[in-house]
């Protein structure tokens, strides 16, 4: 038998052309998408690359991290088809990209949930994407009137079917924040994908009705795509937060859309995109403006702290904390829409908030004071995750000032906190305690020899799984 001659993947190599990339550099563009990934690709070579365009198929996620990196290069969405890779089982987490504009919420909902529910790869394969955070703001009006068209054909939704909604979100939001993203977080998926998206194609008797179904359901998809961002399922997530958008937006609800964009400013940053998280808070201030309570425009405000702290520029940072701390002095909690009341948004996260801007800075000793500020004013018991991720902060802006005992006091204080808690973050704060402790050499003090081994165990036996 002869040997089946391989066919040239002329679309890959005009996208390349397209890119103006070298092979060393299209090579070196992909190892930075699968290190974001926590993927070790760094083998990856010119070579690579020219195999690929010869026409063989590269294996595993890199036809995405390909994907993604072209997206970012030209500033639209491509996906691996487009690159001339056939879709099969080593691409099914991408469900057609992150485009979710084209059919209903409602179908969207169903769609995203069981592949959350029913296919373990999609939650631990899907990519996040830069080239998705240019969220289509300009085109909501018609999104929306297309999405009303879609409605009617279910069943009857009133009063009682909204106060359910409500109160299940309440119940999930509070064991949330008390317990982490990793608890119940398909439980929240299974109803939303359900009886969640079961409500979104009934019968409305008024216009308030829809829109206040809307609204929960933008809510409850904001807490699955929190609870996966938690997780550090950060393709998913973001897919959770587009349709969040996409419902806030039906429900013509400005700030709550803000909201979620927010969120996507703060997932932008902790995976290290200043320049995008800056774009999303800044949206978020603009999109809400004219809607926006006083305590919901200071989250916002420090978020766009957080981008300008992300991209070095300090005195912006110092203007847009200042300008957050004025805005909360002013709010009355009792006034602020539900959304606020449930995440705690307070003098005690705006000073968190503030802390971590300062800490990109590099200003530590101002990080540390408002990180104090934060811990001293929470309630640690309603808010076990965050409190232990400020603890974690604290602990290492005190290292990085060589305290090195008092940042080992607050380390162990995070990680009694930590127990019980399901978050990624609070995982990802004791490896990076971890490494903290690995830079100061070899003379490492008995107690944080015993530190780095409490810490070593309780990310071996999984006391705070990312899990599901």
């Amino acid at each position: 038998m002869t040997r089946q001659q391989r066919q040239r993947n002329e679309q890959l190599r005009e996208m390349i052309k397209a890119c103006r990339w070298s092979y060393d550099a299209c090579a070196a563009a992909v190892r930075v998408i699968a290190h974001e990934h926590n993927d070790d690709l760094r083998s990856c070579d010119r070579s690579h690359v020219g195999h690929w365009v010869a026409g063989v198929r590269p294996s595993g996620r890199t036809p995405r991290y390909l994907a993604e990196a072209v997206s970012r290069r030209l500033g639209h969405l491509v996906s691996p088809t487009d690159l001339g890779f056939d879709v099969d089982g080593s691409l099914e987490a991408d469900l057609g990209g992150l485009d979710w504009w084209v059919d209903d919420c409602a179908t969207n909902l169903v769609t995203i949930g069981r592949a959350d529910l029913e296919r373990r790869a999609f939650a631990l394969k899907a990519l996040y994407s830069l080239a998705a955070l240019a969220v289509p703001l300009e085109s909501w009006q018609e999104v929306a009137d297309r999405g009303r068209r879609a409605q009617g054909g279910g069943v009857a939704v009133g009063r009682s079917e909204i106060d359910a909604v409500r109160d299940m979100l309440a119940v999930f939001s509070r064991a949330d924040e008390r317990f982490g993203g990793g608890h119940a977080r398909l439980a929240v998926v299974q109803y939303l994908s359900s009886d969640v998206a079961d409500f979104l194609r009934g019968r409305f008797s008024s216009d308030s009705d829809r829109r206040a179904m809307f609204s929960l359901a933008a809510e409850m998809t904001y807490l699955a795509g929190w609870k996966a961002f938690d997780s550090s399922l950060h393709g998913l997530a973001q897919r959770y937060y587009v349709q969040s958008l996409r419902l806030a937006n039906e429900a013509d609800d400005r700030a709550l859309a803000a909201f979620t964009l927010r969120a996507m400013a703060h997932q932008a940053v902790d995976l290290g995109h200043g320049q995008q998280a800056l774009n999303l808070a800044e949206s978020a201030l603009g999109w809400s403006k004219g809607s926006s309570t006083p305590a919901a425009t200071a989250l916002f405000a420090i978020l766009v702290a957080r981008g300008h702290a992300a991209t070095g520029d300090r005195t912006r940072t110092s203007t847009a904390i200042s300008a957050a701390e004025k805005r909360l002095a002013e709010s009355a909690p009792d006034e602020e829409p539900p959304w606020i009341q449930t995440s705690g948004f307070t003098e005690t996260s705006l000073a968190s908030q503030a802390g971590q801007a300062l800490r990109d800075l590099g200003d530590m000793p101002g990080a540390e004071t408002q990180l104090r500020r934060s811990i001293a004013t929470r309630n640690s018991d309603v808010y076990r995750r965050i409190h232990t991720l400020t603890l974690a902060n604290l602990g290492d802006v005190q290292c990085a000032q060589g305290r090195l005992g008092e940042a080992a006091a607050n380390w162990n204080m995070a990680m009694d906190a930590m127990t019980g808690v399901k978050s990624g973050r609070a995982r990802a704060a004791v490896k990076n305690m971890r490494a903290r402790l690995g830079g100061v050499g070899q003379r490492l003090p008995s107690f944080a020899k015993q530190l780095d081994q409490r810490g070593a165990a309780l990310l071996r036996d999984g006391s705070t799984p990312t899990g599901t």
